[in-house]
Parts: C-alpha cells; structure tokens; sequence
C-alpha cells in the first residue's frame, strides 16, 4: 500500500479512535465468509449474506471490497469508494483482542483468515494488493 492510500485511510478513521489509540496498518481487501475459498472469494467478491452473528452480518452485508485499518487496539472496517480509496462509512469495529489470526495464505491471490468470538471473516487481496496483506499480518501477529 503507498503511503498517500494509508495516510487518507487514517484520515478517516482518526473520528473513531480513542484516546491514545495509533492506526498502524491501513489496506484494502475483498471481505468474504470465514470458510471461502480463494477462488469463490475472487469470483463472487466476497458477497455473503445470512451470517448468523451480527459482527459478520455487518461486514458482508456490505460491498465486497473493504478499507481494512488496524489500529493497536482494534480493527476497523470502512466502505470502499468506486476507485478504490477508503470511503466514510465504518462498517464495524473488531476490538483486538477478540481477534485473532487463523491462518495466512500469501501468494498471487492472498488470504487471511480473521477469527472472533462468534464468527470471522477472509480477506483476500489480489497481488497489486499483497504488500498490504503482508503488513496486516504482521501486525496481527504482534
């Protein structure tokens, strides 16, 4: 990710952070269903209604594709604009430490698997995109 697209992503976010609260990794991802597959992420751009817990509901009943900004306290899910850029609606807010990350699959189409109390959710990142993947992993892991 370029630091222009994380600088407007923590723009945004910066109305919903506590105090003290630093954002630290900002990238955009297509959201899908815990369990979906690289390929059925891609081709159906994550869209998946009907998730039983409300977390999930809010995070797929949304668009496909998603800013994706962790903070060191939580992690935050906002719109996406037509091209890409982080837009003003927050989708939900994940408190870090309910969340944790499953598994992490990097290459030319690359996944991640977040889990939380009640559900999860799979990102996925096309490869102009995996740099992003890669920070966001790191920083789940710390």
């Amino acid at each position: 990710m370029t630091q222009r697209f994380q600088a407007r992503a923590f723009a945004v976010v910066a109305r919903y952070l506590g105090s003290g609260e630093q954002p630290r990794v900002a990238t955009r991802a297509t959201v899908g269903a815990f369990d979906a597959s690289r390929l059925a992420t891609v081709l159906s751009r994550g869209i998946v209604p009907g998730i039983a817990n409300a977390v999930t509901d809010a995070i797929h009943n949304s668009t496909g594709a998603q800013v994706v900004v962790a903070t060191d306290q939580r992690v935050l899910f906002l719109s996406c604009t037509f091209w890409g850029g982080p837009g003003d609606e927050l989708v939900t807010i994940v408190p870090r430490d309910l969340l944790s990350l499953a598994e992490s699959k990097l290459g030319t189409v690359s996944v991640l698997r977040l889990s939380f109390a009640g559900g999860g959710v799979s990102l996925t990142f096309p490869r102009i995109d995996k740099a992003g993947a890669v920070a966001l992993a790191a920083e789940l892991r710390s």
